[in-house]
């Protein structure tokens, strides 16, 4: 059974364990706690931005675009969760000396880290992981707002990297 530890308003871990069920439904998150998000962002050499689409057999956002990524499991750093996300997910095991912090973001029920690494991906090389993931395509980053997408508060932060 997956179990996550609650954060407080800070991002700190508070020592409340929940189950992957319980967190799936937002309402059953206390108020004033926060699930461990973690994200990735792939940019190659064009300042392109690997995204995935989620498959359309997922609950929740089907079908939309968005960046590898997931829940951070219990005991598990942020950076690490996000190692292990690319690859369940993608196929490619990334390097924690490649990556870095771009932003923290928080909403009503979500604390999310969102680290990137400059790195020129082959898709065709990639084991998409089938549960996850229908489909992986480069973006540039002014196509983002056009997207049918989960979600890009991270792109003013990444618009400063890159410009």
């Amino acid at each position: 059974m997956e179990k996550f530890e609650l954060l407080d308003k800070d991002g700190n871990r508070t020592g409340k364990i929940m189950t992957g069920s319980d967190i799936d439904d937002k309402s059953r998150i206390p108020k004033g706690y926060y699930v461990a998000i973690v994200g990735v962002l792939i940019i190659n050499d064009n300042n392109e931005v690997l995204l995935e689409k989620r498959s359309m057999l997922k609950k929740i956002d089907p079908g939309k675009w968005g960046i590898c990524g997931g829940k951070v499991d219990h005991n598990e750093e942020p950076i690490d969760a996000g190692i292990r996300e690319t690859y369940e997910e993608i196929g490619i095991l990334l390097d924690k000396s490649e990556m870095k912090l771009l932003c923290v973001n928080k909403s009503e029920t979500a604390y999310f880290n969102i680290f990137y690494v400059k790195k020129n991906i082959d898709i065709s090389k990639c084991k998409l992981q089938k549960e996850e993931v229908d489909e992986l395509k480069y973006f540039n980053i002014e196509k983002l707002g056009e997207l049918y997408h989960e979600g890009i508060e991270w792109k003013e932060a990444l618009s400063k990297i890159l410009h």
